[in-house]
């Protein structure tokens, strides 16, 4: 299968490589992710258990107030932080949270990378090219 190119705007320069922590959902701030695991601990939530550690998070925006990115970055010092950020959009909180986090990023999609991109896919982002290359974790029929 060969590789797909998605193509936004490069936000924080820089290359990160990992696999897809993706959800149309976004993960509630305060007491979404245990900071010191990176652990999703939000009850019900389509990725609770699952690790942000070196993963690319993939998420539609973000939910709660604006301390949102308090938490990602604290899991960040804890050396549990994603490896890099899809927001196919900016809102205020994902805006700071990748100001704070700086690593590379990859917003204003015009697709939809949440019917290209699975959980588990291997993702490269390239923030200052404002690209995205996703190998498919399994080939589809």
């Amino acid at each position: 299968m060969s590789d797909i190119l998605i193509r936004g705007r490069g936000a924080i320069a820089g290359i990160a490589k990992g696999e897809a922590l993706i959800s149309e959902k976004t993960i509630i701030g305060w007491g979404g992710i245990d900071i010191y695991t990176g652990i999703i601990v939000e009850q019900g939530h389509p990725l609770e258990g699952h690790c942000l550690k070196d993963k690319i998070l993939i998420l539609d925006g973000s939910r709660g107030s604006n301390g949102w990115s308090l938490f990602f970055h604290a899991a960040q010092i804890s050396g549990v932080g994603p490896a890099g950020l899809i927001f196919p959009t900016l809102d205020s909180r994902t805006a700071v949270t990748a100001a704070v986090l700086n690593v590379p990023l990859v917003t204003d999609i015009r697709e939809n990378v949440f019917q290209r991109i699975s959980l588990g896919d291997m993702v490269t982002l390239d923030g200052t090219r404002g690209t995205i290359t996703v190998k498919k974790e399994k080939d589809t029929p």
